[in-house]
Protein backbone atom coordinates (compact mmCIF):
# COMPACT_ATOMS: atom_id res chain seq x y z
CA UNK A 1 0.00 0.00 0.00
CA UNK A 2 2.91 2.36 0.79
CA UNK A 3 4.33 1.67 -2.67
CA UNK A 4 0.96 2.37 -4.26
CA UNK A 5 0.66 5.71 -2.48
CA UNK A 6 4.23 6.59 -3.37
CA UNK A 7 3.69 5.81 -7.04
CA UNK A 8 0.39 7.72 -7.17
CA UNK A 9 1.92 10.74 -5.44
CA UNK A 10 4.94 10.68 -7.72
CA UNK A 11 2.82 10.28 -10.89
CA UNK A 12 0.51 13.11 -9.88
CA UNK A 13 3.39 15.50 -9.26
CA UNK A 14 5.00 14.46 -12.51
CA UNK A 15 1.73 14.85 -14.40
CA UNK A 16 0.97 18.38 -13.20
CA UNK A 17 4.60 19.36 -13.82
CA UNK A 18 4.33 18.61 -17.55
CA UNK A 19 2.55 21.42 -19.43
CA UNK A 20 2.17 19.28 -22.55
CA UNK A 21 0.17 16.58 -20.77
CA UNK A 22 -1.96 19.16 -18.98
CA UNK A 23 -2.65 20.92 -22.29
CA UNK A 24 -3.57 17.59 -23.88
CA UNK A 25 -5.93 16.71 -21.05
CA UNK A 26 -7.50 20.17 -21.23
CA UNK A 27 -7.96 19.73 -24.99
CA UNK A 28 -9.83 16.46 -24.43
CA UNK A 29 -11.95 18.14 -21.77
CA UNK A 30 -12.90 20.76 -24.37
CA UNK A 31 -13.74 18.00 -26.86
CA UNK A 32 -15.91 16.26 -24.28
CA UNK A 33 -17.70 19.49 -23.41
CA UNK A 34 -18.31 20.29 -27.06
CA UNK A 35 -19.62 16.77 -27.71
CA UNK A 36 -22.12 17.15 -24.85
CA UNK A 37 -23.16 20.54 -26.20
CA UNK A 38 -23.81 19.23 -29.72
CA UNK A 39 -25.67 16.21 -28.37
CA UNK A 40 -27.78 18.35 -26.08
CA UNK A 41 -28.57 20.78 -28.90
CA UNK A 42 -29.71 17.92 -31.14
CA UNK A 43 -31.95 16.40 -28.47
CA UNK A 44 -33.52 19.75 -27.58
CA UNK A 45 -34.15 20.47 -31.25
CA UNK A 46 -35.87 17.12 -31.73
CA UNK A 47 -37.95 17.58 -28.59
CA UNK A 48 -39.05 21.03 -29.73
CA UNK A 49 -40.17 19.58 -33.04
CA UNK A 50 -42.16 16.82 -31.35
CA UNK A 51 -43.67 19.29 -28.89
CA UNK A 52 -44.76 21.59 -31.73
CA UNK A 53 -46.27 18.64 -33.55
CA UNK A 54 -48.24 17.51 -30.51
CA UNK A 55 -49.49 21.02 -29.72
CA UNK A 56 -50.69 21.44 -33.28
CA UNK A 57 -52.46 18.08 -33.10
CA UNK A 58 -54.12 19.04 -29.79
CA UNK A 59 -55.26 22.35 -31.26
CA UNK A 60 -56.79 20.59 -34.26
CA UNK A 61 -58.48 18.09 -31.95
CA UNK A 62 -59.95 20.86 -29.81
CA UNK A 63 -61.32 22.49 -32.96
CA UNK A 64 -63.04 19.21 -33.88
CA UNK A 65 -64.76 19.10 -30.49
CA UNK A 66 -65.88 22.71 -30.85
CA UNK A 67 -67.71 21.79 -34.06
CA UNK A 68 -70.36 20.04 -31.97
CA UNK A 69 -71.28 23.43 -30.47
CA UNK A 70 -71.16 25.42 -33.72
CA UNK A 71 -73.65 28.23 -34.32
CA UNK A 72 -76.08 26.70 -36.82
CA UNK A 73 -77.62 30.08 -37.58
CA UNK A 74 -74.84 30.73 -40.08
CA UNK A 75 -73.92 28.76 -43.19
CA UNK A 76 -70.41 28.18 -41.94
CA UNK A 77 -71.69 27.00 -38.59
CA UNK A 78 -74.14 24.60 -40.25
CA UNK A 79 -71.35 23.10 -42.34
CA UNK A 80 -69.17 22.67 -39.28
CA UNK A 81 -72.03 21.05 -37.36
CA UNK A 82 -72.70 18.63 -40.24
CA UNK A 83 -69.01 17.66 -40.34
CA UNK A 84 -68.81 17.20 -36.58
CA UNK A 85 -67.96 13.61 -35.75
CA UNK A 86 -67.43 12.42 -39.32
CA UNK A 87 -64.65 9.78 -39.23
CA UNK A 88 -63.18 11.09 -42.48
CA UNK A 89 -62.95 14.63 -41.09
CA UNK A 90 -61.39 13.43 -37.84
CA UNK A 91 -58.68 11.53 -39.69
CA UNK A 92 -58.01 14.44 -42.01
CA UNK A 93 -57.92 17.16 -39.36
CA UNK A 94 -56.42 15.41 -36.32
CA UNK A 95 -54.92 12.02 -37.09
CA UNK A 96 -53.17 10.55 -34.05
CA UNK A 97 -49.41 10.99 -33.75
CA UNK A 98 -47.05 8.17 -32.75
CA UNK A 99 -43.86 9.71 -31.38
CA UNK A 100 -40.42 8.27 -30.71
CA UNK A 101 -38.87 10.82 -28.30
CA UNK A 102 -35.19 10.55 -27.34
CA UNK A 103 -34.16 8.83 -24.13
CA UNK A 104 -32.15 10.57 -21.41
CA UNK A 105 -28.78 9.33 -22.68
CA UNK A 106 -29.50 10.06 -26.35
CA UNK A 107 -27.49 13.29 -26.18
CA UNK A 108 -24.38 11.22 -25.36
CA UNK A 109 -24.90 8.75 -28.22
CA UNK A 110 -27.06 10.19 -31.03
CA UNK A 111 -26.71 6.99 -33.07
CA UNK A 112 -29.15 6.90 -35.96
CA UNK A 113 -31.74 9.26 -34.52
CA UNK A 114 -30.61 11.96 -36.95
CA UNK A 115 -31.51 9.87 -40.00
CA UNK A 116 -34.50 7.86 -38.74
CA UNK A 117 -38.03 9.30 -38.28
CA UNK A 118 -38.97 10.46 -34.80
CA UNK A 119 -42.75 10.35 -35.35
CA UNK A 120 -45.48 8.84 -37.54
CA UNK A 121 -48.90 10.18 -38.48
CA UNK A 122 -51.32 7.27 -38.19
CA UNK A 123 -54.68 6.83 -39.89
CA UNK A 124 -56.61 4.20 -41.80
CA UNK A 125 -54.99 5.45 -45.01
CA UNK A 126 -51.43 5.60 -43.75
CA UNK A 127 -49.09 7.35 -46.20
CA UNK A 128 -46.21 5.09 -47.13
CA UNK A 129 -44.60 7.42 -49.61
CA UNK A 130 -43.51 10.42 -47.58
CA UNK A 131 -39.77 10.63 -46.86
CA UNK A 132 -38.47 10.13 -43.32
CA UNK A 133 -39.62 13.00 -41.14
CA UNK A 134 -36.16 14.11 -40.08
CA UNK A 135 -34.66 17.55 -40.24
CA UNK A 136 -32.80 18.56 -43.38
CA UNK A 137 -29.08 18.07 -42.80
CA UNK A 138 -25.82 18.05 -44.67
CA UNK A 139 -25.48 14.55 -46.21
CA UNK A 140 -21.73 14.60 -45.64
CA UNK A 141 -22.33 15.16 -41.94
CA UNK A 142 -24.85 12.33 -41.83
CA UNK A 143 -22.37 10.03 -43.54
CA UNK A 144 -19.55 10.97 -41.16
CA UNK A 145 -21.68 10.70 -38.04
CA UNK A 146 -22.19 13.03 -35.09
CA UNK A 147 -19.55 14.38 -32.77
CA UNK A 148 -21.15 13.16 -29.56
CA UNK A 149 -19.70 11.80 -26.32
CA UNK A 150 -19.78 8.23 -27.61
CA UNK A 151 -17.49 9.28 -30.48
CA UNK A 152 -15.04 10.84 -28.02
CA UNK A 153 -15.18 7.78 -25.81
CA UNK A 154 -14.92 5.11 -28.51
CA UNK A 155 -12.45 6.71 -30.91
CA UNK A 156 -10.56 9.55 -29.20
CA UNK A 157 -10.03 8.41 -25.62
CA UNK A 158 -7.92 5.42 -26.83
CA UNK A 159 -5.59 7.98 -28.44
CA UNK A 160 -5.27 9.75 -25.09
CA UNK A 161 -4.50 6.41 -23.43
CA UNK A 162 -1.79 5.78 -26.01
CA UNK A 163 -0.20 9.22 -25.48
CA UNK A 164 -0.21 8.83 -21.70
CA UNK A 165 1.08 5.25 -21.66
CA UNK A 166 3.27 4.49 -24.67
CA UNK A 167 6.56 5.51 -22.99
CA UNK A 168 5.69 4.28 -19.54
CA UNK A 169 8.41 1.63 -19.40
CA UNK A 170 10.77 3.06 -22.00
CA UNK A 171 11.01 6.41 -20.18
CA UNK A 172 11.93 4.72 -16.92
CA UNK A 173 14.60 2.69 -18.64
CA UNK A 174 15.94 5.61 -20.67
CA UNK A 175 16.13 7.90 -17.61
CA UNK A 176 17.13 5.02 -15.31
CA UNK A 177 14.62 6.16 -12.70
CA UNK A 178 13.32 2.60 -12.35
CA UNK A 179 16.32 1.80 -10.16
CA UNK A 180 15.41 4.56 -7.73
CA UNK A 181 11.83 3.29 -7.54
CA UNK A 182 12.98 -0.25 -6.88
CA UNK A 183 14.81 0.93 -3.75
CA UNK A 184 11.38 1.39 -2.12
CA UNK A 185 10.54 -2.24 -2.68
CA UNK A 186 8.42 -4.07 -5.19
CA UNK A 187 9.12 -5.50 -8.59
CA UNK A 188 9.39 -3.49 -11.77
CA UNK A 189 6.20 -5.13 -13.01
CA UNK A 190 4.28 -3.90 -9.98
CA UNK A 191 5.70 -0.41 -10.35
CA UNK A 192 4.62 -0.26 -13.99
CA UNK A 193 1.20 -1.66 -13.09
CA UNK A 194 0.64 1.03 -10.47
CA UNK A 195 1.69 3.72 -12.94
CA UNK A 196 -0.84 2.42 -15.45
CA UNK A 197 -3.46 2.14 -12.70
CA UNK A 198 -2.96 5.82 -11.91
CA UNK A 199 -3.71 6.75 -15.52
CA UNK A 200 -6.74 4.47 -15.56
CA UNK A 201 -8.11 6.12 -12.42
CA UNK A 202 -7.51 9.59 -13.82
CA UNK A 203 -9.38 8.91 -17.07
CA UNK A 204 -12.14 7.01 -15.29
CA UNK A 205 -12.80 10.02 -13.05
CA UNK A 206 -12.79 12.28 -16.10
CA UNK A 207 -15.27 10.14 -18.05
CA UNK A 208 -17.48 9.60 -15.00
CA UNK A 209 -17.70 13.38 -14.67
CA UNK A 210 -18.65 13.68 -18.35
CA UNK A 211 -21.26 10.94 -17.99
CA UNK A 212 -22.78 12.63 -14.94
CA UNK A 213 -22.85 16.02 -16.66
CA UNK A 214 -24.48 14.43 -19.70
CA UNK A 215 -27.21 12.91 -17.54
CA UNK A 216 -27.83 16.23 -15.81
CA UNK A 217 -28.02 17.99 -19.19
CA UNK A 218 -30.90 15.76 -20.30
CA UNK A 219 -34.08 17.89 -20.57
CA UNK A 220 -36.44 17.67 -17.63
CA UNK A 221 -39.18 16.35 -19.92
CA UNK A 222 -37.19 13.13 -20.44
CA UNK A 223 -37.42 10.57 -17.62
CA UNK A 224 -33.98 9.52 -16.37
CA UNK A 225 -33.29 5.81 -16.00
CA UNK A 226 -30.72 4.97 -13.32
CA UNK A 227 -30.19 1.47 -14.72
CA UNK A 228 -29.19 2.82 -18.14
CA UNK A 229 -26.81 5.28 -16.49
CA UNK A 230 -25.14 2.50 -14.49
CA UNK A 231 -24.85 0.35 -17.61
CA UNK A 232 -23.28 3.26 -19.49
CA UNK A 233 -20.69 3.77 -16.74
CA UNK A 234 -19.99 0.03 -16.55
CA UNK A 235 -19.48 -0.13 -20.32
CA UNK A 236 -17.18 2.90 -20.12
CA UNK A 237 -15.06 1.29 -17.41
CA UNK A 238 -14.74 -2.01 -19.25
CA UNK A 239 -13.78 -0.22 -22.47
CA UNK A 240 -11.08 1.73 -20.64
CA UNK A 241 -9.81 -1.52 -19.15
CA UNK A 242 -9.64 -3.06 -22.62
CA UNK A 243 -7.39 -0.31 -24.00
CA UNK A 244 -5.23 -0.16 -20.89
CA UNK A 245 -4.73 -3.93 -21.08
CA UNK A 246 -3.61 -3.52 -24.69
CA UNK A 247 -1.22 -0.79 -23.57
CA UNK A 248 -0.02 -3.07 -20.76
CA UNK A 249 0.82 -5.79 -23.27
CA UNK A 250 2.87 -3.37 -25.38
CA UNK A 251 4.61 -1.92 -22.33
CA UNK A 252 5.72 -5.33 -21.14
CA UNK A 253 7.43 -5.93 -24.46
CA UNK A 254 10.07 -3.49 -23.31
CA UNK A 255 10.41 -1.77 -26.67
CA UNK A 256 11.56 1.81 -27.15
CA UNK A 257 9.01 4.58 -26.86
CA UNK A 258 9.06 5.07 -30.65
CA UNK A 259 8.31 1.41 -31.36
CA UNK A 260 5.67 1.30 -28.64
CA UNK A 261 3.73 4.28 -29.97
CA UNK A 262 3.91 2.96 -33.52
CA UNK A 263 2.57 -0.41 -32.42
CA UNK A 264 -0.25 1.11 -30.36
CA UNK A 265 -1.21 3.44 -33.21
CA UNK A 266 -1.27 0.47 -35.59
CA UNK A 267 -3.61 -1.34 -33.18
CA UNK A 268 -5.83 1.74 -32.96
CA UNK A 269 -6.01 2.14 -36.73
CA UNK A 270 -6.76 -1.56 -37.18
CA UNK A 271 -9.57 -1.63 -34.60
CA UNK A 272 -11.19 1.72 -35.40
CA UNK A 273 -10.84 1.96 -39.19
CA UNK A 274 -9.54 -1.12 -41.00
CA UNK A 275 -11.46 -3.92 -39.27
CA UNK A 276 -14.82 -2.02 -39.14
CA UNK A 277 -14.49 -1.19 -42.85
CA UNK A 278 -13.84 -4.84 -43.69
CA UNK A 279 -16.75 -6.03 -41.54
CA UNK A 280 -19.14 -3.46 -43.03
CA UNK A 281 -18.10 -4.51 -46.50
CA UNK A 282 -18.67 -8.14 -45.62
CA UNK A 283 -22.14 -7.41 -44.24
CA UNK A 284 -22.99 -5.26 -47.27
CA UNK A 285 -22.15 -8.19 -49.54
CA UNK A 286 -23.82 -10.86 -47.40
CA UNK A 287 -26.93 -8.97 -46.26
CA UNK A 288 -27.19 -5.42 -47.66
CA UNK A 289 -29.42 -2.91 -45.94
CA UNK A 290 -32.69 -2.64 -47.93
CA UNK A 291 -33.35 0.69 -49.61
CA UNK A 292 -36.40 2.70 -48.60
CA UNK A 293 -36.80 3.77 -52.23
CA UNK A 294 -37.37 0.15 -53.18
CA UNK A 295 -40.07 -0.15 -50.51
CA UNK A 296 -41.76 3.03 -51.76
CA UNK A 297 -41.67 1.68 -55.32
CA UNK A 298 -43.29 -1.60 -54.22
CA UNK A 299 -45.94 0.23 -52.21
CA UNK A 300 -46.83 2.47 -55.12
CA UNK A 301 -47.18 -0.52 -57.45
CA UNK A 302 -49.29 -2.30 -54.82
CA UNK A 303 -51.57 0.71 -54.49
CA UNK A 304 -52.17 0.93 -58.24
CA UNK A 305 -52.73 -2.80 -58.57
CA UNK A 306 -55.22 -2.86 -55.68
CA UNK A 307 -57.13 0.18 -56.94
CA UNK A 308 -57.64 -1.41 -60.35
CA UNK A 309 -59.23 -4.55 -58.89
CA UNK A 310 -63.00 -4.97 -59.45
CA UNK A 311 -65.02 -3.53 -56.59
CA UNK A 312 -67.02 -6.76 -55.94
CA UNK A 313 -63.75 -8.69 -55.62
CA UNK A 314 -62.32 -6.18 -53.13
CA UNK A 315 -65.51 -6.24 -51.05
CA UNK A 316 -65.59 -10.05 -51.09
CA UNK A 317 -62.02 -10.28 -49.83
CA UNK A 318 -62.79 -7.74 -47.14
CA UNK A 319 -65.58 -9.85 -45.65
CA UNK A 320 -63.46 -12.99 -45.95
CA UNK A 321 -60.70 -11.29 -43.98
CA UNK A 322 -63.05 -9.62 -41.46
CA UNK A 323 -65.77 -12.09 -40.51
CA UNK A 324 -66.97 -9.84 -37.67
CA UNK A 325 -68.41 -7.42 -40.25
CA UNK A 326 -70.39 -10.02 -42.23
CA UNK A 327 -73.68 -9.13 -40.46
CA UNK A 328 -73.35 -5.60 -41.92
CA UNK A 329 -73.17 -6.87 -45.49
CA UNK A 330 -75.63 -5.30 -47.95
CA UNK A 331 -76.18 -5.25 -51.68
CA UNK A 332 -75.12 -1.59 -51.84
CA UNK A 333 -71.62 -2.42 -50.56
CA UNK A 334 -70.23 -2.28 -54.09
CA UNK A 335 -71.31 1.31 -54.66
CA UNK A 336 -68.44 3.14 -56.31
CA UNK A 337 -68.26 5.93 -53.74
CA UNK A 338 -69.67 4.13 -50.71
CA UNK A 339 -67.85 3.96 -47.38
CA UNK A 340 -67.69 0.16 -47.46
CA UNK A 341 -66.00 0.16 -50.84
CA UNK A 342 -63.25 2.47 -49.54
CA UNK A 343 -62.95 0.61 -46.24
CA UNK A 344 -62.55 -2.65 -48.15
CA UNK A 345 -60.00 -1.06 -50.47
CA UNK A 346 -57.85 0.35 -47.67
CA UNK A 347 -58.14 -2.88 -45.69
CA UNK A 348 -56.80 -4.95 -48.58
CA UNK A 349 -54.24 -2.28 -49.46
CA UNK A 350 -53.05 -2.19 -45.85
CA UNK A 351 -52.66 -5.95 -45.71
CA UNK A 352 -50.61 -5.98 -48.90
CA UNK A 353 -48.51 -3.03 -47.83
CA UNK A 354 -47.94 -4.57 -44.40
CA UNK A 355 -46.58 -7.62 -46.17
CA UNK A 356 -44.08 -5.43 -48.03
CA UNK A 357 -43.14 -3.62 -44.83
CA UNK A 358 -42.60 -6.88 -42.94
CA UNK A 359 -40.30 -8.09 -45.70
CA UNK A 360 -38.42 -4.78 -45.56
CA UNK A 361 -38.09 -4.91 -41.77
CA UNK A 362 -36.98 -8.54 -41.84
CA UNK A 363 -34.17 -7.64 -44.23
CA UNK A 364 -33.23 -4.69 -42.02
CA UNK A 365 -33.23 -6.94 -38.96
CA UNK A 366 -31.06 -9.50 -40.75
CA UNK A 367 -28.67 -6.70 -41.67
CA UNK A 368 -28.55 -5.62 -38.02
CA UNK A 369 -27.96 -9.21 -36.85
CA UNK A 370 -25.04 -9.57 -39.23
CA UNK A 371 -23.60 -6.31 -37.95
CA UNK A 372 -23.97 -7.60 -34.39
CA UNK A 373 -22.26 -10.85 -35.35
CA UNK A 374 -19.29 -9.15 -36.95
CA UNK A 375 -19.05 -6.67 -34.08
CA UNK A 376 -18.02 -9.56 -31.82
CA UNK A 377 -14.76 -9.59 -33.79
CA UNK A 378 -14.01 -6.00 -32.80
CA UNK A 379 -14.62 -4.49 -29.35
CA UNK A 380 -14.59 -0.97 -30.84
CA UNK A 381 -17.64 -1.53 -33.05
CA UNK A 382 -19.14 -3.61 -30.25
CA UNK A 383 -18.73 -0.67 -27.91
CA UNK A 384 -20.32 1.79 -30.36
CA UNK A 385 -23.28 -0.53 -30.85
CA UNK A 386 -23.49 -1.04 -27.09
CA UNK A 387 -23.62 2.68 -26.30
CA UNK A 388 -26.28 3.25 -28.97
CA UNK A 389 -28.33 0.43 -27.50
CA UNK A 390 -28.03 1.83 -23.97
CA UNK A 391 -29.04 5.27 -25.26
CA UNK A 392 -31.84 3.67 -27.37
CA UNK A 393 -30.63 5.32 -30.57
CA UNK A 394 -29.79 2.31 -32.74
CA UNK A 395 -31.55 0.68 -35.67
CA UNK A 396 -32.92 -2.06 -33.43
CA UNK A 397 -34.65 0.50 -31.21
CA UNK A 398 -36.23 2.14 -34.24
CA UNK A 399 -37.50 -1.20 -35.58
CA UNK A 400 -39.06 -1.92 -32.18
CA UNK A 401 -40.79 1.47 -32.30
CA UNK A 402 -42.04 0.72 -35.81
CA UNK A 403 -43.58 -2.52 -34.52
CA UNK A 404 -45.46 -0.48 -31.90
CA UNK A 405 -46.67 1.90 -34.62
CA UNK A 406 -47.93 -0.98 -36.77
CA UNK A 407 -49.89 -2.45 -33.85
CA UNK A 408 -51.35 0.94 -32.96
CA UNK A 409 -52.40 1.56 -36.55
CA UNK A 410 -54.20 -1.79 -36.55
CA UNK A 411 -56.10 -0.76 -33.40
CA UNK A 412 -56.96 2.60 -34.94
CA UNK A 413 -58.27 1.07 -38.17
CA UNK A 414 -60.48 -1.39 -36.29
CA UNK A 415 -61.87 1.43 -34.15
CA UNK A 416 -62.66 3.76 -37.06
CA UNK A 417 -64.05 0.98 -39.25
CA UNK A 418 -66.73 0.44 -36.64
CA UNK A 419 -68.11 3.89 -37.54
CA UNK A 420 -67.33 3.94 -41.24
CA UNK A 421 -69.06 0.64 -41.98
CA UNK A 422 -72.21 1.74 -40.16
CA UNK A 423 -72.13 5.23 -41.70
CA UNK A 424 -72.14 6.54 -38.15
CA UNK A 425 -70.63 9.65 -36.63
CA UNK A 426 -68.54 9.87 -33.51
CA UNK A 427 -70.02 11.72 -30.57
CA UNK A 428 -68.17 14.25 -28.45
CA UNK A 429 -67.68 11.51 -25.85
CA UNK A 430 -66.32 9.14 -28.51
CA UNK A 431 -63.67 11.69 -29.44
CA UNK A 432 -62.44 11.72 -25.84
CA UNK A 433 -61.90 7.95 -25.89
CA UNK A 434 -60.06 7.49 -29.15
CA UNK A 435 -57.13 5.00 -29.13
CA UNK A 436 -53.86 6.56 -28.01
CA UNK A 437 -50.35 5.47 -28.94
CA UNK A 438 -48.26 4.08 -26.09
CA UNK A 439 -44.78 2.62 -26.67
CA UNK A 440 -43.94 -0.79 -25.28
CA UNK A 441 -40.81 -1.86 -23.44
CA UNK A 442 -38.26 -3.89 -25.37
CA UNK A 443 -37.80 -6.85 -23.05
CA UNK A 444 -34.77 -8.11 -24.99
CA UNK A 445 -32.80 -4.86 -24.79
CA UNK A 446 -31.26 -5.39 -21.35
CA UNK A 447 -30.22 -8.96 -22.14
CA UNK A 448 -28.64 -7.79 -25.41
CA UNK A 449 -26.74 -5.06 -23.55
CA UNK A 450 -25.57 -7.58 -20.95
CA UNK A 451 -24.25 -9.93 -23.65
CA UNK A 452 -22.31 -7.13 -25.36
CA UNK A 453 -20.79 -5.97 -22.08
CA UNK A 454 -19.86 -9.57 -21.31
CA UNK A 455 -18.27 -9.92 -24.75
CA UNK A 456 -15.96 -6.92 -24.27
CA UNK A 457 -15.18 -8.01 -20.70
CA UNK A 458 -14.34 -11.56 -21.80
CA UNK A 459 -11.93 -10.31 -24.47
CA UNK A 460 -10.33 -7.94 -21.95
CA UNK A 461 -9.83 -10.78 -19.45
CA UNK A 462 -8.41 -13.01 -22.17
CA UNK A 463 -5.81 -10.38 -23.09
CA UNK A 464 -5.10 -9.83 -19.40
CA UNK A 465 -4.48 -13.56 -18.99
CA UNK A 466 -1.90 -13.38 -21.77
CA UNK A 467 -0.30 -10.36 -20.09
CA UNK A 468 -0.15 -12.29 -16.83
CA UNK A 469 2.42 -14.62 -18.35
CA UNK A 470 4.64 -11.80 -19.56
CA UNK A 471 7.45 -10.13 -17.69
CA UNK A 472 9.02 -6.74 -18.42
CA UNK A 473 11.70 -7.34 -21.00
CA UNK A 474 15.03 -5.76 -20.18
CA UNK A 475 16.30 -3.97 -23.31
CA UNK A 476 19.08 -1.46 -23.65
CA UNK A 477 18.47 1.82 -25.42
Amino acid sequence: MNLLKLIFRFEWKQFIAQPLQLALLFFFILLGGYSLYTGGHFVEQQLRGLDTLQRNQQRQFAELIQRFDSDTSTIEGKNLAIQAGLPQVIEYRASPIATNPPAALALMAIGQRDILPSYDVVNSKRDFFTPPNTAIANPEKLAAGNFDLSFVLVYLIPLLIIVLSYDLFAREKEQQTDRLLRLHGGSLRRILFYKLLFRLGLLWLLLTAFNSIGLMMAPAAIPKDGVDFLLWNLATLIYLLFWFVLAWIVILRGSSSRKSVLLLMAIWLGLTIVLPALCNRLVALKQPLPLRTELVSKQRATMLETWEMPIPQIVEQFYNNNLQYVPLRQQTDTAQYGNKRFVAYYDLLGRRMDKNIRAYQQEAQLHQRWLDRTSWLNPVTQMQSLLNEIAQTGLGDYLHYQGDVARFQHRWVLHMNGFLLRDAKLSKEDLKHLPQFSPSTDLERISSIAWKIAGILFLTLAIWAVAGKMRPMEKKY
